[in-house]
């Protein structure tokens, strides 16, 4: 169950591995969104011969950037994790470095938010262990 207020969101991590490797309890991540400045401006990057994945920055050219992304509106960034501790047998909560403390006033109240209703989807225990 997916939360998403404002530029902040509680989502189930993603991994870089088939889904069939995922731990069987799942990370969950707070994340904050934000507008994504290669949106739709392929077109002002220099492909690059011989790798179509990417592009040369036009002023940069030791800086590249991936075709993937021009393709979305929003990027995001972890802000926060609820990682499983398999020996208490529940969720936690961790920073991601300081990132929280950059947060502003109105998104420190949905980031508390977010917390208490990630705290209480992943913690309920008359869910009995089904974070699915």
């Amino acid at each position: 169950m997916e939360k998403r207020i404002n530029n902040l969101e509680f989502r189930r991590a993603s991994y870089l591995l088939p889904k069939d490797k995922w731990p069987d309890r799942p990370d969950w991540d707070i994340v904050k969104w934000y507008p994504n400045e290669y949106y739709n401006k392929q077109d002002e990057f220099i492909p690059i011969k011989g790798n179509p994945e990417f592009y040369q920055h036009p002023e940069f050219p030791f800086f590249t950037v991936h075709k993937d992304c021009f393709k979305h509106p929003e990027s995001c960034y972890s802000i926060a994790s609820f990682e499983y501790d398999e020996h208490e047998n529940f969720y936690e909560l961790h920073f991601v470095s300081d990132r929280p403390l950059n947060l502003n006033e109105d998104e420190v109240k949905t980031f508390w938010e977010l917390i208490k209703f990630g705290n209480t989807y992943l913690n309920d225990t008359d869910r009995n262990g089904d974070n699915e």
